[in-house]
């Protein structure tokens, strides 16, 4: 096989697995809640990736999330995404940071939504070279 032919099927192959892993991900119901950042990791070809931390119902709950092009320190808050029924499903919305001057209280079970006090600190998503707000809004 041509050296073509095997870039063209593993970029395939990418994509319909970015594609199903979308579909699964999607698939849950999400609530949102504040994390904050616990420690940063460096693998050798994945790039820098944030492990968190945040509470559910009381329980503390670790995730990890790649960093991109955000800058990311130690210590800072990020609104984070996850699943009510599988909780190992998480994001850090490094989009939302949660300035330390916030002061807001999260509900037990977390928010349906992000709350209106901030979303006034959303930034420019940067993925897709920082056309991703372009292309798919909020």
């Amino acid at each position: 096989m041509s050296d073509k032919k095997e870039l063209f099927l593993v970029l395939i192959i990418c994509f319909i697995g970015f594609i199903i892993w979308k579909i699964y991900y999607t698939s849950y119901e999400k609530n949102y809640t504040i994390g904050e950042v616990v420690r940063k990791a460096t693998g050798l070809k994945s790039g820098t990736a944030i492990k968190f931390e945040f509470y559910y119902q009381g329980r503390k709950i670790e995730g990890g999330t790649g960093m991109g092009d955000y800058s990311v320190r130690v210590g800072d808050r990020y609104v984070i995404e996850f699943s009510k029924e599988k909780l190992d499903l998480s994001e850090a919305l490094l989009y939302y940071p949660v300035p330390d001057t916030v002061e807001i209280k999260v509900p037990w079970e977390g928010w349906a939504e992000v709350p209106k006090e901030l979303k006034q600190y959303r930034r420019k998503r940067m993925e897709i070279f920082g056309f991703y707000d372009l292309l798919f809004g909020d």
